[in-house]
């Protein structure tokens, strides 16, 4: 288990939350913070995704594409590895 130090106004603030009664402990006050920074966090990958998905419609709607072809994914993998071995940073929406 991790420890980490909070300095004020944070540790403050988690004290009245619980004073107030909204949580048992200062950990589960923190807890709750970072989780609902972790699920805003997934909210904006998943508007991400959205966005990537409404661009590439847009890009098939005006004829944008690129053809299919047996070594596609070949070419796509081997473009990668070079912008990675280059070191191009990766994009946000194709982390994993």
């Amino acid at each position: 288990m991790a420890r980490i130090d909070i300095d004020d106004p944070y540790t403050a603030f988690l004290e009245s939350q619980v004073q107030a009664g909204l949580f048992s402990s200062i950990s589960e006050a923190a807890r709750d913070a970072i989780r609902k920074q972790m699920e805003e966090q997934e909210k904006r990958r998943v508007a991400s995704v959205y966005t990537a998905i409404a661009k590439g419609e847009d890009a098939i709607q005006a004829g944008r594409t690129i053809p299919y072809s047996q070594n596609l994914m070949s070419e796509i993998s081997e473009k990668g590895k070079q912008a990675a071995l280059a070191g191009k940073p990766v994009k946000y929406e194709v982390r994993p």
